[in-house]
């Protein structure tokens, strides 16, 4: 987000090179307990199964928040498939108002850490530039596999790459199982899994109808040859666009290509 990201090169170099490479040997302090220990022990003193995918996402309320987006939409996932840890990086002299307003409060499933900054050799800023956020590690069997500055590494995308092979994960995030759908209408010819995301869509539909998920509807079963029916759900969409003040120019177009078919 508000910069790029800014690592040590030995540190890029053994994410990249040496993925057996684990440690991270900074201070962290859990935002409840205000207790400080080593990141290193994260997984022991949090009981923590290793065997699961951990996500480190660094948030400011300060300046970030798409930081705060981000972790929000892992919040509405099915959370027993990933350890997700949320760390603040705000400076010591606005936590306390930062804490104060609360962004954290409702990430029950999640294990929220401050990252403890300062000149001291462990702090946090000594190995990552805390004015770039949101930082997000990706760990696998408690090992670093991933870093990247990005406030776009939303869940429907560790689905894309395998990383979380089940459904369920997105079950109850409307924009996230939207994303998937629109992604494998962009990508896949298969019929059955065209079929697969229209399941999605229509989930996201129930859970939150909106244009994105309404146009993205239209659009697959446009792909699978339901033409009268993508023509009546894009008129919905562009009803939708229309109420809100929103661009439906992609629908327009949809519709035209429909009208073609018939």
């Amino acid at each position: 987000m508000k910069k790029s990201i800014s690592i040590p090169v030995f540190f890029l170099l053994f994410i990249s090179y040496n993925q057996s490479f684990s440690q991270i040997d900074v201070n962290v302090t859990d935002i409840k307990s205000e207790e400080t220990f080593s990141f290193n022990e994260v997984y022991d003193i949090y009981d923590l199964d290793k065997s699961l995918p951990t996500m480190v996402i660094t948030w400011s309320g300060k300046w970030c928040f798409p930081c705060i987006n981000l972790i929000n939409r892992y919040i509405d996932c099915d959370l027993s498939m990933l350890n997700l840890i949320t760390i603040n990086v705000d400076a010591e002299e606005n936590l306390a108002g930062i804490l104060d307003d609360g962004h954290h409060r409702e990430w029950d499933d999640a294990i929220n850490l401050h990252a403890n900054l300062g000149e001291d050799e462990k702090g946090f800023d000594n190995v990552f530039n805390v004015t770039s956020a949101p930082l997000v590690l990706y760990l696998v069997d408690g090992m670093i596999s991933d870093a990247v500055v990005s406030y776009s590494l939303y869940p429907y995308r560790l689905l894309q790459t395998d990383r979380i092979k089940d459904i369920s994960f997105l079950w109850n995030s409307s924009k996230d199982l939207n994303a998937l759908a629109w992604g494998f209408y962009n990508e896949e010819e298969d019929q059955d899994k065209l079929e697969q995301a229209k399941e999605w869509v229509i989930r996201s539909i129930d859970l939150d109808k909106n244009y994105s998920n309404t146009d993205t509807y239209a659009a697959l079963l446009f792909k699978t040859g339901e033409y009268t029916k993508s023509l009546k759900v894009a008129k919905e969409a562009i009803e939708i666009a229309k109420e809100n003040d929103e661009d439906y120019n992609t629908t327009t177009d949809l519709i035209n290509s429909v009208i073609e078919k018939l």
